[in-house]
């Protein structure tokens, strides 16, 4: 008998067989979502680097998360790879524009203010683009281990622009939500 697929915690890999395909679907752009959030709440620290460091985690616990719904083991060495790899295969652009962002802060008041309001879309597109380029990849019987993002470039970048247009609609949408000072 073969071992079941475990991931880091020990425990089995295995996906929900009672989620259908659309159900499974949904429950991926939830989750993303949810990560989306909390990589933006990450941008509002005003500490340069702690914030990059909380959306690292964050991703991470998204891919946790999205590995347990696809039933794929996760090893968070091989978590920290694969994002590694998505972000040198965009051509780090992106990673720099987020190091020049939280680098800002360094700079007091002004430069706080602009890295804090501008952070949270920048992260928060991030943290959409590598949640859907592994939906995509997962939906495809994917694994971690053979996860090659020369395949998913595209994709990156169609996601990465479309997550600065979901971030930058869920920013808007917390601010309207926010109770108004009297």
């Amino acid at each position: 008998m073969l071992d079941q697929p475990k991931n880091d915690d020990g425990k089995s890999a295995i996906a929900d067989p009672a989620l259908s395909p659309e159900a499974r679907q949904v429950r991926a752009h939830e989750i993303i979502r949810d990560h989306v959030l909390i990589s933006m709440a990450a941008g509002l620290i005003p500490a340069p680097g702690i914030d990059l460091g909380a959306a690292l985690a964050n991703q991470l616990a998204l891919l946790a998360r999205l590995t347990k719904l696809y039933g794929v083991p996760y090893s968070e060495n091989l978590g920290k790879s694969v994002v590694g790899s998505l972000m040198a295969s965009s051509g780090g652009t992106f990673a720099g524009g987020a190091l020049s962002l939280t680098l800002v802060k360094f700079v007091p008041f002004i430069g706080t203010a602009c890295g804090v309001i501008a952070m949270p879309t920048v992260l928060g597109a991030y943290t959409y683009a590598l949640g859907k380029v592994f939906e995509a990849h997962f939906e495809d019987n994917g694994t971690l281990l053979t996860f090659n993002a020369d395949r998913y470039r595209d994709l990156w970048h169609k996601m990465l622009k479309r997550g600065k247009t979901e971030a930058a609609s869920m920013k808007d949408q917390a601010a309207t939500a926010a109770p108004k000072a009297s």
